[in-house]
């Protein structure tokens, strides 16, 4: 009766070591917080019943609004350039979400009520808009793949034998 037991309690522990492994490769790779990565891998544990444990993440592009407070910042420099284009004339300031700075980008309330970072997608033409983001599908996706092989692969009858073992005790105990 320990092995089922044992057999979920070591799949789940690999599992949540494969997200946060893959969640800190992902997180140094774009430089978004940990945090940020972890919260889109989610763990269907694995049970006595059914010895499986799932992930699923949501490989969706991260909208910038999201790494921190939005703030614009206005260059101190002030050139005097003659021309309709001059600094002078508005302009050397820029978006700043947590550490990025986006060059011509705004902050803006869509009409589903959320605050989004938005940027013009045809140079200076005032539409078309689009909310900036960062692509995430690629590095999570290949992250994930190395890491749960090789988890599985390194960790797995580690943690097999550990979870026997505890299994084992609570049973001799009783």
């Amino acid at each position: 009766t320990a092995v089922p037991g044992a057999a979920a309690m070591a799949i789940n522990r690999v599992a949540s070591s494969a997200i946060s492994q893959s969640a800190s490769q992902v997180a140094r790779e774009t430089k978004v917080r940990r945090k940020l990565v972890k919260e889109r891998a989610r763990l269907k544990r694995a049970t006595v019943k059914n010895p499986q444990a799932r992930i699923r993440v949501n490989r969706g592009d991260l909208p910038v609004i999201k790494l921190g407070n939005a703030r614009i910042v206005l260059s101190r420099r002030r050139r005097r350039k003659k021309g309709q284009r001059s600094a002078l004339k508005g302009g050397g300031s820029v978006l700043v979400v947590g550490n990025r700075r986006i060059p011509g980008a705004f902050i803006q309330q869509l009409k589903n009520g959320r605050w989004h970072v938005m940027q013009r997608v045809a140079g200076k033409n005032r539409y078309p808009i689009d909310v900036v983001k960062i692509p995430m599908a690629v590095p999570l996706t290949t992250a994930f793949k190395q890491n749960i092989e090789r988890i599985r692969r390194e960790r797995l009858p580690k943690e097999l034998g550990y979870a026997l073992q505890h299994q084992l005790r609570m049973v001799i105990k009783r």
